[in-house]
């Protein structure tokens, strides 16, 4: 559009000043999560590039307040902290919150919506976190999980729903989708519009399996996530319309998702030369995962939990040579990973990928958790 824009001649501004607003594209080219191949690719690139020397002063106030060094700013950054504080305004709020903070050139207003911004993210939190629990509660008292988990309340904000089931599936490890209703009752033949978001594990397209079980007003998004709108006298339908198209969807596409490792590496080569040759692969996103490595039978000097919530895990590994390395899972526990023991003093088989963390303006090279074999 910008490039369409300016050959049309519809705005005097001197040759490359459209690169300036590579950073806006940068954000929204991987927080949307789009395939990062291609086009997409050339835009995240170079968007990191210009949001790590942008002088918008609203993006500078946020990466201060997240403790983010701007020079090493990374599509991690954007995907984690920025994005989520960006999409609290519309999600929580007026979306005009964001704009403001992304356009404005008033220090004092980019301070107030920067804080803003990070307020409406924590009463996300608090609103998902509680809607996670109640699913969670209602799930203990079923005899058995469906394939595909169909959830919902009218009193479930739409909005919300898509960071929910996002949640849900990583826990439970299979397609999820939730509907709630936005502000009032919408009267309408046939019963009431439901809204709702759903979160793919990977085994099936989203969009095939919504096409295929047939009972949506409206459906779109891509093959991992997606949102839809279903009647109000349907809703009791969905989850046996979703669990018979997925049986047909997942017979076609394969039968779950293989984890793939990209080398067996030592633990010794968890080092700032290794992590520089991967980088030049960057930004990953869909469509150009991070490389996974395998770390055979490395010792687990420490296993604990770490955050608000002790949600999230933390290993600290070690090798014959003693090598030490932390290796993090966000929103992991380590019961999770079935028959294979996590305990201090235990060895274990880690997949996993390079993380070069900068939070706090402190440097650490780890690595992030994907599975224990």
């Amino acid at each position: 559009l910008v490039q369409g824009l300016l050959r049309k001649g519809a705005f005097d501004v001197a040759e490359g000043w459209e690169k300036w607003l590579l950073d806006l594209v940068g954000i929204s080219t991987i927080a949307d999560m789009v395939p990062l191949t291609k086009e997409n690719r050339v835009l995240a690139h170079y968007g990191l590039k210009v949001l790590r020397k942008t002088p918008r002063v609203g993006l500078l106030k946020l990466l201060r307040r997240l403790r983010i060094d701007q020079r090493y700013l990374s599509e991690d950054d954007v995907g984690f902290m920025i994005a989520p504080r960006i999409n609290a305004a519309s999600r929580m709020a007026d979306p005009r919150d964001a704009f403001e903070l992304l356009s404005t050139d008033d220090e004092a207003l980019a301070d107030t919506k920067a804080a803003q911004l990070e307020k409406l993210n924590n009463e996300r939190k608090g609103v998902v976190g509680a809607t996670v629990k109640e699913i969670r509660h209602t799930l203990e008292h079923r005899s058995e999980i469906a394939e595909v988990l169909v959830l919902g309340n009218p009193l479930w904000r739409p909005g919300l729903l898509g960071l929910t089931a996002n949640t849900l599936m990583e826990q439970y490890r299979r397609p999820v989708f939730l509907w709630g209703r936005e502000g009032l009752p919408v009267g309408r033949v046939g019963g009431d519009l439901l809204k709702g978001s759903c979160r793919s594990d990977g085994t099936v397209n989203v969009l095939e399996l919504m096409t295929v079980a047939a009972v949506f007003e409206e459906f779109g998004g891509h093959a991992l996530s997606g949102g839809f709108s279903v009647a109000f006298d349907r809703v009791h339908t969905l989850e046996a319309a979703l669990v018979e198209a997925y049986k047909k969807v997942k017979q076609k596409e394969g039968q779950g998702v293989e984890l793939v490792i990209d080398e067996v590496l030592p633990l010794s080569a968890v080092n700032q030369t290794t992590y520089g040759m991967l980088a030049k692969f960057a930004p990953f996103g869909i469509d150009n995962p991070k490389p996974v490595f395998l770390f055979e039978n490395v010792r687990l000097i420490s296993v604990k939990q770490f955050g608000k919530e002790q949600n999230h895990l933390e290993l600290l590994l070690s090798d014959e040579g003693g090598k030490r390395v932390k290796a993090i899972g966000f929103f992991m526990n380590k019961e999770q990973f079935g028959p294979f023991a996590v305990e201090e003093g235990g060895s274990i088989n880690l997949a996993a990928s390079f993380e070069n963390s900068t939070f706090g303006g402190r440097t650490e090279l780890r690595l992030r958790i994907v599975d224990v074999l």
